[in-house]
């Protein structure tokens, strides 16, 4: 309703007028007080004619009810269409997520494309690295331990070390157990046949010693035995074979002393009897003190061989070379010390021996040698011929076949040496400069100091002059001069006298 329209004289009335402004004065001040939340105002000063407050009471339903009614219209409406633009918009923004999605994904693939490629040329880069690394190290490594002495001696040192540790663990110990056997003489077909005379035992005097042994620095004594222990099953066998082989770092030399199986020894704790059956009646460590009281020397350590594994260890090298005379072919072909029938095809001269022929040959006594010695002189100087024809042979193997020997052979041997003691004599045989070009040989009881042809509680013999034989054997071990002596042997030559010098 419209001022126009109203029945009421609004512009007429002053006290209307008057109240009006005092009310919206105070309206306002009211509102500039309360802001936040504002107050319902009555206004209840203005006397306001009945007519005019029904005629405004209709003005405003009216209004309302023109007003209201629209406005829920457009407010629906306007629902509707943000409604409208927000799926709009939705549609869009999945629409600009996928394509970024597939588009980081791409990127992301592509990345790790590159990235996988990149590392694989890294690895590659490095694998290739490495192996040039190891070639040039391998190249430098055998360039020093070839051509310059520090490396040469490294790589020596090297080998050694192993080599002991190789010896420790694959050869055999020596039974440490202490039975002794019963204190017998062992008479052989060799004794019943001899015609000797018989002497008494208690009118050999023997040396005072006091059993420990003459030792020195830079001198290395190693006992080679060869056990027959044919027909003894678990018992030991008697030592037919007993070598000194000596390391001497003083002169740089390599010897080779026989002691002979016969020689009548004292042996502590049994009567005094032959030296091959020391080992059997107590073992190693009786025949260490037997040689110590006896020959005044301390024996180092000691290797022992019985005669099968020897047989096949010359079969293992190939065979050896020896020389033989025509008495001793016809008699190894003829005889059974050569075991085998097929082998008996023997002749005079030098010939390749298989280890069948090459035992037999040495255990003959019969007949003589080509050194023109018989019986165990002959017989001693055929084992220093095999240890040497040995030795030659080894000489022109390469090392990687001494290195295959040394796996089979080293289960054949029994022996106290262990990895250190074996690892020091190797370093001084090195270190020194040592070879087995040329070995010096002895036998003992040397020529002109031992008796021979007599019988002991009917076993045959040789006594020995011990004094003259420990001198003989020390210049010859330890390189002394001596006053007398003789039978020294030197490669195969021998030299016979009084007051000459070991070799």
């Amino acid at each position: 309703m419209d001022k126009e329209n109203s029945v009421f004289d609004f512009d007429n009335d002053p006290d209307f007028s008057a109240n009006f402004s005092k009310n919206i004065e105070k309206v306002l001040s009211d509102a500039e007080d309360v802001k936040a939340e504002p107050e319902k105002i009555e206004i209840t000063d203005i006397d306001v004619p009945e007519e005019l407050v029904n005629s405004a009471d209709e003005h405003q339903d009216t209004e309302e009810a023109d007003t209201v009614e629209p406005s829920l219209e457009v407010v629906e409406d306007s629902k509707t269409e943000v409604e409208e633009d927000n799926t709009d918009i939705e549609d869009e923004l999945s629409v600009i997520n996928e394509s970024l999605a597939q588009q980081i994904s791409n990127e992301m693939n592509q990345e790790s494309i590159t990235v996988k490629k990149l590392l694989k040329k890294k690895r590659l880069f490095k694998i290739q690295s490495g192996i040039l690394l190891t070639l040039l190290c391998l190249v430098g490594f055998a360039f020093f331990f070839g051509f310059t002495k520090p490396g040469n001696a490294l790589l020596m040192r090297l080998g050694v070390n192993i080599s002991g540790t190789i010896w420790g663990s694959m050869t055999n110990k020596f039974d440490d157990s202490t039975d002794v056997s019963e204190d017998v003489d062992y008479i052989d077909d060799d004794d019943l046949s001899s015609d000797a005379p018989e002497i008494d035992p208690s009118t050999i005097v023997w040396p005072d010693h006091p059993g420990y042994g003459r030792q020195e620095e830079g001198v290395y004594n190693i006992l080679l035995l060869g056990e027959e222990a044919i027909n003894m099953g678990d018992s030991r066998g008697h030592t037919d074979v007993l070598v000194i082989a000596t390391l001497n770092t003083k002169d740089k030399s390599v010897k080779l002393t026989s002691l002979m199986r016969d020689t009548l020894v004292q042996i502590p704790g049994y009567q005094d009897n032959k030296l091959n059956s020391v080992y059997a009646k107590g073992g190693l460590d009786l025949l260490y003190e037997t040689i110590a009281i006896n020959f005044d020397l301390r024996i180092d350590g000691c290797v022992l061989v019985d005669f099968d594994n020897f047989e096949k260890i010359i079969d293992d090298i190939g065979g050896v070379e020896l020389t033989l005379k025509q008495n001793e072919a016809d008699y190894l072909n003829t005889t059974n010390y050569v075991s085998n029938p097929k082998y008996r095809t023997l002749v005079a001269g030098k010939q390749l021996m298989n280890g069948n022929q090459v035992l037999g040959y040495a255990r003959v006594r019969k007949t003589s040698t080509i050194t023109g010695k018989n019986n165990d002189y002959g017989r001693t100087d055929r084992h220093r011929a095999v240890l040497n024809a040995i030795f030659e042979k080894c000489k022109t193997m390469s090392k990687t076949d001494l290195l295959a020997l040394m796996f089979k052979f080293l289960p054949m041997i029994t022996t106290d040496i262990n990895s250190k003691c074996f690892q020091s004599m190797l370093n001084s045989f090195i270190d020194n400069g040592m070879s087995t070009n040329t070995i010096e040989q002895l036998r003992i009881p040397a020529d002109g100091a031992f008796q021979d042809n007599i019988k002991v509680r009917k076993m045959s013999v040789l006594v020995p002059d011990l004094e003259a034989n420990i001198k003989i054997l020390h210049s010859f071990i330890f390189g002394e001069e001596i006053v007398t002596g003789s039978a020294v042997q030197t490669d195969g030559g021998t030299n016979t006298g009084t007051g000459t010098n070991a070799e």
